[in-house]
């Protein structure tokens, strides 16, 4: 299928268009991050297996992997490199492009803590999505600071104090409820 607007690395461009000026507020961009969020959700607990996506060196990658439908929502772009993990030991993304000093990375992709779950480094990586995603709209510092325990929680140094997906997505859609 063809998306026209493209992937959501351009979604900050795309939405400053005056044709879609009236997508360019709080409710629209929650929604992209709600997705955002139910996807991996639906990756991490898919009858498909444990799926995570390896191809996310930059969060410009990450986000050319997400379409953006006629109707302002998520779909998945590409699964080429989103391997079942079910059945793997250990971690099983390379991840030979972290640096120790990019917070893009999580600590365990960075060597300064270990980890078993590639979902867990997908958590780590939520919070920086949804700074994007939200930008800078009418409502967006209220709706940030009622994220902040979540976000906080995702960026954890130890792996395992962070959330799930599936428990993410509950806290986004307790916040969702505040602004439609």
């Amino acid at each position: 299928m063809f998306y026209k607007h493209g992937s959501t690395r351009t979604v900050g461009r795309l939405l400053q268009k005056p044709e879609f000026s009236h997508f360019n507020n709080l409710q629209t961009r929650f929604q992209l991050l709600v997705d955002y969020v139910r996807i991996m959700n639906f990756m991490h607990n898919s009858s498909l297996g444990v799926l995570v996506l390896c191809d996310s060196a930059t969060i410009s990658k990450l986000l050319s992997q997400y379409l953006i439908t006629d109707d302002f929502h998520l779909v998945m772009n590409d699964l080429d490199n989103a391997p079942d993990i079910r059945h793997l030991d250990g971690i099983v993304c390379n991840h030979k492009f972290a640096k120790e000093s990019n917070s893009w990375f999580a600590p365990e992709q960075r060597g300064l803590s270990e980890s078993d779950s590639d979902e867990k480094v997908e958590i780590w990586k939520i919070p920086a999505i949804a700074q994007r995603l939200l930008g800078d709209v009418d409502g967006s510092n209220f709706v940030k600071s009622k994220l902040e325990k979540v976000m906080t929680r995702c960026q954890a140094m130890n792996p395992q104090q962070r959330p799930t997906a599936n428990e993410v997505v509950e806290e986004l859609l307790k916040v969702q409820r505040l602004i439609t």
